[in-house]
């Protein structure tokens, strides 16, 4: 059976109606629903309508709560914490991005550590919404572990995204750069294993610590770099968690606190019109781009593609074409629904 396809109008007002029926507040119910829309009309299905039935199994074991309000702690000028006590990832991040935003246009830079929140989403999204308002943005995220630190055999460390958001030319998208620290996001392995599709090689391990490339045994992933991967997703557990005072890893040890928090991230904005004229600093972005456009190309490249270049042209075409979900997360959805006592999700005709 092929993949049915969902207007992303259609699937917002069902994500909507999902949480709300959960107990969100409509504006967090809508924050989340944008995130999971955005990253499937980016074609980063790991992170949308797939995360629906994983994020009701957390509110299930209360890793998640649905209404929760973050709690905002100014420290120094620029810096703040956003207490999440495991609210929406989106609500949280969103809240610390926009707070960011006002810090930086005050003081050229605002700093801010998001604690004990649920699952964060696309970062990708953040440090896109940041860059439209014309900001510059560094997004990272420390969260349970699912990747194993260089050249060892047991899961160690998070995957660790980062995300860096650029303003793009006056007419033009922003760049942004949207990266595990493994080989691979641990979503797609979720989402090859649902499907009953093989990994390539060197994504991941198995729980004896050999390679695989069966999804369904893949216990562990590998670093991207190696010691690069493991060592950048080691860091930002400092610049988060333990900056925070939530530690992940060690609480996981047995050797910090007793409740392991689920996620932390901290976001960085900066005000580009604080170091030079914004019109100024785009012109030189386009003209950075035109440069990288007109490489020589290699064997084999048809094109050389921006950081977010394919998902914005893929978010065209899902607007036009609809969303594709597989039958068995359809299914899934569908019930759901019936469930929560919410209309179901409509197909195109």
């Amino acid at each position: 059976m092929s993949d049915i396809r969902v207007d992303h109008a259609e699937l917002f007002r069902f994500f909507v109606a999902v949480f709300a029926a959960k107990g969100m507040r409509p504006a967090d119910a809508d924050t989340l629903a944008e995130m999971l829309v955005w990253a499937n009309l980016r074609g980063v299905d790991s992170h949308g309508a797939m995360r629906v039935p994983d994020y009701l199994n957390q509110i299930k074991r209360g890793t998640f709560d649905p209404t929760a309000q973050p709690t905002m702690r100014p420290l120094m000028p620029a810096t703040f914490i956003l207490d999440c006590a495991r609210a929406a990832g989106p609500v949280c991040m969103m809240q610390a991005a926009a707070r960011a935003i006002e810090l930086a246009q005050q003081f050229g830079v605002g700093v801010g550590l998001v604690s004990d929140t649920a699952h964060t989403g696309a970062v990708g999204r953040y440090a896109h919404w940041i860059a439209e308002r014309g900001y510059a943005a560094l997004v990272m995220v420390a969260g349970p572990p699912f990747m194993a630190y260089h050249g060892a055999k047991a899961t160690t460390l998070a995957t660790a995204p980062i995300a860096i958001g650029i303003p793009g030319p006056k007419e033009g998208d922003p760049l942004v750069l949207d990266m595990a620290t493994s080989v691979t996001a641990a979503g797609r392995i979720r989402q090859a294993a649902a499907e009953g599709r093989p990994i390539a090689e060197g994504l991941a391990i198995d729980t004896d610590g050999k390679p695989t490339t069966d999804a369904a045994k893949a216990a562990t992933l590998l670093p991207l770099g190696g010691p690069k991967g493991s060592g950048l997703s080691l860091l930002f557990e400092c610049l988060t968690g333990i900056m925070a005072g939530t530690p992940i890893i060690t609480t996981i040890a047995g050797l910090t606190g007793s409740r392991v928090p689920l996620q932390n991230a901290m976001v960085i904005v900066f005000n580009i019109a604080n170091f030079r004229p914004l019109d100024d600093y785009r012109h030189n972005i386009e003209q950075l781009i035109a440069v990288v456009k007109d490489l020589p190309r290699r064997e084999g490249f048809e094109e050389l593609l921006l950081p977010g270049e394919r998902g914005g042209r893929e978010a065209q075409l899902r607007r036009h074409n609809g969303i594709p979900i597989a039958p068995e997360l359809w299914r899934e959805l569908n019930e759901i629904a019936q469930t929560l006592g919410v209309p179901p999700p409509r197909s195109r005709a």
